[in-house]
């Protein structure tokens, strides 16, 4: 039996004009690689065309109105399937430089076109003339929005009553709804994101999801790299979620990623597909940090105080943190109970501020004096070791002492050997004993460690061009000379064939012992957590879409301060020739405006802590 009602005729033109532009899709779509996302795309494409011709005959055709209601719920789920399943072959195609970007854009409006087309289908198909015109509501009903929803609740309880099945159904299709809308809210509107780290404690704990508002920031057009236009550019002080750039993107992780959004969302943020690396560790994606560097600026920081400078400007100024925290031993007994780590206590507090107070108080050309004096002495010293005392002294001394000695000292002398100085190159960790050893022994070790001496001297002669500089300058002084004395020592007590039980029990060693295990968890533990040098470098400021992020917990935070989690031998002094070397992680770079996803507003969960951040 046909449906020659005009009114119900007409979700028929706009459903023709949908089949056609997702067949017309594939061929202007094109071939660029028949590989899997295409595949996909191709067969979701020709399941829907082919389930929405057998929807119109078997209403049209057949006569059967009772399909009616679900041929509009299926033309309204399949939209976001097919933006989804259209989206997989672009990206790859993309991503692996088979198509132009204004071939990705073509083919972007090609999907944009074929869902508003879907869409204007459900909505005409959704008008209630059309659904009286099918039998799905009465006359009049038409104009009364009230009436409508009053009846459809007690068509809907009548027909659960009836069918069990049918109730299940019409829950799972309310659901479904809600997820879409949540979707489309989450995307473009707020989001709901997961804290994985302490980083910005005591703002959130581990656990604690943000509210993110997203519409004035630039909302992301699902699967693409379009955003629309900014409302509202972050500003110092600022709480941002972050697209993590540290992570490798390509096709296979875009589609992982875009795929783990999409679930994400509708599972309400319960689900997430994309946690970890291929490793196996967690991924931190998407990161929530502070704004705490705009475009035009450059940054530092130093002993905690973080100071800009703007083009113009004559000196650097602090910057007022409020948010910053580095005592959370200060905190309240109820927060501290939830924080999992406390990286400074009281008494870490007040070794930092006692060895802040001696690098301040340092005076380089002092220092430079002292590291003079100890070339003098170490000069006599080693014109003392001969071959035959030195001979002896290995003989009667050297064997008592334990094996790993012996080891370091001919590391030390291959490593000269090759044109390194292994003073410099052990920093902070150096072990006095087998170095002085190793410059009695060898010309090259020998020359090597004058040349780390005059190396401090040099340095000390040069003007710091800010804190920063003025601050490490002296620690790396003060860390020169600390070795220095201690070798010049063991050199002394080389030179007067003193039994090995001398080196353990000598009262300047202790001392010098002591201070060098202080400087050691000064500089390896706390100096890039509290320092870091003027960034952007060469008097050059962040660009105009550039910015800078931390944690307010700046002891525990990977930030924008580190780009990679695995550290590298840096120079603690540049301008050193000969620079003492030492574990860091500071690698800074900015933070592209594109990255940031929404800023953060309060705290919505858990209750206990809901509220204004």
């Amino acid at each position: 039996m046909e449906i020659i009602d005009p009114i119900a005729r007409r979700p028929l033109v706009p459903a023709f004009v949908w089949i056609a532009v997702l067949v017309l899709s594939i061929p202007l779509t094109g071939f660029a690689r028949v590989d899997l996302p295409w595949l996909i795309y191709i067969a979701v494409t020709l399941a829907i065309v082919g389930l929405e011709l057998l929807f119109l005959h078997l209403l049209y055709r057949e006569g059967k109105k009772g399909l009616y209601l679900g041929w509009k719920k299926f033309s309204g789920y399949v939209l976001p399937v097919f933006y989804f399943a259209h989206a997989l072959p672009r990206v790859t195609w993309e991503k692996a430089g088979l198509i132009s970007g204004g071939r990705a854009t073509f083919i972007f409006a090609i999907t944009l076109i074929a869902t508003l087309a879907g869409g204007l289908l459900f909505v005409l198909a959704s008008r209630p003339a059309t659904l009286v015109a099918f039998g799905i509501i009465q006359a009049d009903e038409v104009k009364d929005a009230k009436l409508r929803k009053q009846r459809g609740r007690e068509r809907q309880a009548a027909s659960h009553k009836r069918n069990f099945l049918l109730a299940a159904l019409e829950w799972v299709d309310a659901l479904a709804w809600a997820a879409i809308a949540v979707l489309i809210v989450n995307i473009f509107v707020f989001q709901l994101y997961v804290v994985p780290s302490e980083s910005m404690v005591p703002a959130f704990l581990v656990g604690d999801r943000p509210f993110t508002l997203k519409l004035a920031s630039g909302p992301r057009i699902p699967l693409t790299e379009w955003r629309l236009p900014w409302i509202r550019l972050p500003q110092r002080g600022d709480i941002i979620t972050i697209a993590n750039p540290r992570y490798d993107e390509n096709n296979g992780v875009d589609l992982k990623k875009y795929l783990s959004q999409l679930v994400y969302m509708l599972s309400f943020t319960v689900v997430k597909l994309d946690s970890t690396l291929p490793d196996g560790t967690p991924k931190a994606d998407p990161l929530v940090k502070r704004i705490t560097g705009v475009p035009g600026e450059r940054l530092m920081m130093v002993d905690d105080q973080l100071y800009v400078r703007r083009r113009g400007d004559t000196d650097w100024k602090p910057v007022s943190e409020t948010w910053a925290r580095a005592d959370l031993w200060k905190e309240s007994a109820a927060l501290k109970k939830k924080i999992q780590s406390i990286p400074v206590d009281e008494e870490t507090r007040g070794f930092l501020k006692e060895m802040d107070s001696t690098r301040i108080g340092s005076d380089p050309t002092a220092l430079s004096t002292a590291i003079s004096m100890r070339i003098l002495d170490m000069e006599v010293s080693l014109s003392k070791v001969g071959p035959d005392r030195l001979a002896s002294f290995n003989a009667a001394q050297l064997r008592r002492a334990p094996p790993t000695v012996t080891t370091a000292r001919d590391e030390a002398i291959a490593a000269a050997g090759k044109g390194l100085n292994p003073f410099a190159e052990a920093g902070v960790t150096a072990d006095d004993f087998p170095l002085a050893l190793a410059a009695a022994s060898d010309a090259r070790t020998r020359d090597a460690l004058f040349a780390y001496a005059r190396g401090a001297i040099a340095s000390a002669t040069i003007p710091p061009a800010d804190a920063y500089d003025r601050g490490a300058r002296s620690l790396s002084l003060i860390i020169k000379r600390n070795l220095l004395d201690r070798i010049a020592v063991d050199l002394e007590l080389v030179a007067q064939g003193a039994d090995i039980s001398a080196f353990g029990s000598d009262a300047r060693l202790t001392v010098a012992g002591k201070e060098a295990q202080r400087l050691y968890w000064y500089l390896l533990r706390y100096w890039d957590t509290r320092n870091f040098p003027a960034f952007p470098g060469k008097d050059s400021y962040l660009g105009p879409s550039q910015y800078f992020a931390m944690g307010d917990n700046r002891y525990n935070s990977l930030d924008f301060r580190f780009r990679e989690a695995s550290p590298h031998q840096s120079p603690l002094d540049p301008a050193d020739p000969a620079p003492v070397m030492y574990s860091s992680m500071l690698d800074l770079f900015p933070l592209e405006l594109d990255f940031i996803e929404g800023v953060a507003l309060f705290r919505l969960w858990p209750f206990t802590r809901f509220g204004k951040i």
